[in-house]
């Protein structure tokens, strides 16, 4: 497991992202209800696997115990046995029984363990982290439009305004205020278009991106399921072999000492 102690560059992109978008709420921006559920569910997916990262961890940390003392428990019993040499039969079918298991666990639980579990899992964190920088930058278009629309509704507004005060206002006294006025508004009529042809891009990229997102997620999830699933069972599996390796090393270290006991009796 690769431990997180300085943040990447994904992790700062996002991180910045998530800034820009936190400013655009706070200004009164909405928050697209389908993408903030998305983005709850990834975050909750995030730290399920992290919490199954960290178990995986501290199994295989243990396992890496458990094999140092297997492999110490035969020497020992390889010992023993040749102080013992009436019991030597049944020490020795003991030792065969904890090799036999020491090699299924070193076979089927630890050589893969990396490509079995920990680097699926580690692939499956970095592309969830790509899925937030993604779901981030979605909201920044999408709050680069509402500002848009709001600028241009202002600048109209303002517009409708003058022209208001324009019509309504009489007298010479006026006259000098008038000019500068119709100034502002003759800006305002030439700002417009742009305005609106911003909000008309803006609102382009946000349907384009929330299409996007919602394309490439519906097909994440499809094939998350299957290979989640196959991730799971292919660690199963593995560790239902070493479980039948470990019950027949044990049966034939059972028949071994049964052996042992009837040979003892039998020279008594």
């Amino acid at each position: 497991m690769h431990s997180k102690a300085s943040p990447g560059i994904l992790d700062r992109l996002t991180g910045s992202l998530q800034t820009l978008t936190g400013t655009y709420s706070a200004r009164g921006c909405s928050v697209n209800p389908e993408f903030k559920a998305i983005k709850t569910y990834v975050n909750n997916l995030a730290d399920k696997l992290t919490s199954i990262q960290s178990v995986n961890f501290k199994i295989y940390k243990e396992r890496l115990e458990l094999q140092v003392e297997l492999e110490d428990s035969k020497r020992v019993l390889h010992q023993w046995s040749n102080l013992e040499k009436e019991l030597s039969t049944g020490i020795l079918g003991i030792a065969s029984a904890i090799d036999a298991i020491a090699i299924s666990q070193q076979t089927n639980l630890l050589n893969d363990h990396s490509s079995h579990l920990s680097q699926p899992l580690e692939e499956y964190l970095n592309y969830v982290d790509a899925v937030k920088e993604a779901l981030a930058r979605r909201d920044a278009i999408q709050f680069a439009y509402e500002n848009s629309v709001d600028e241009s509704n202002k600048k109209r507004q303002e517009k409708e305004e003058l022209e208001t005060l324009d019509s309504n206002s009489t007298g010479f006294g006026f006259k000098l205020w008038k000019i500068s006025n119709r100034d502002r508004i003759r800006r305002l009529q030439q700002d417009l278009p742009c305005l609106d042809k911003l909000v008309e891009d803006n609102q382009d990229k946000v349907e384009i991106a929330n299409e996007s997102i919602k394309a490439d997620l519906e097909r994440w999830n499809v094939e998350k399921v299957i290979e989640m699933k196959g991730i799971l069972e292919n660690v199963a599996n593995q560790h239902v072999l070493f479980y039948q390796d470990s019950l027949k090393a044990w049966e034939t270290a059972l028949e071994t000492l049964k052996r042992g006991s009837q040979e003892n009796s039998s020279s008594h």
